[in-house]
Order: C-alpha cells, then structure tokens, then sequence
C-alpha cells in the first residue's frame, strides 16, 4: 500500500489542525496510519503516514469535513 506524508501529498506543510482533521476522518473511516521519524532543517519528529488512496478521498471531497468548505487539491 502507498503511503505518504500530508506534506509529501500537498507538497508543503498541513500544519497541526489540518493534521488533526485528517486523522479525525480517518479514525471515522476506519483507516489505519502508520508513523515515521523525520529530520531536517525546518522539522524534527513523528509523521503521520496515510494511504495515499485515503488522502485521495479525503481532499477530493469524499471524506473532506474541512470547516472552510474548500477543497484542498494537491498541485
């Protein structure tokens, strides 16, 4: 299974609310994350990883319960 990041899915950084609306749906939906150590310039610490398929739905507007109501499309 293809797992990534938000930031390696959006290309920038979600930022901690994001994260936790993520990880809401996906509790909701059933789906299981995985966790990886990172280190670099600007971020030392855990990561979330999600199916990538997941995130598909999520910020295609399957799964997306963002309040704003925008969907937050990669690229």
């Amino acid at each position: 299974m293809n797992m990534k990041s938000l930031y390696d899915y959006l290309g920038h950084a979600a930022g901690p609310e994001l994260g936790q609306e993520v990880a809401s749906a996906a509790r909701k939906s059933g789906v299981k994350g995985e966790m990886r150590e990172v280190s670099n310039p600007k971020y030392k610490g855990p990561v979330m990883l999600w199916p990538t398929a997941f995130l598909d739905l999520y910020f295609r507007g399957g799964l997306n319960e963002n309040k704003s109501g925008k969907q937050l499309l990669k690229g």
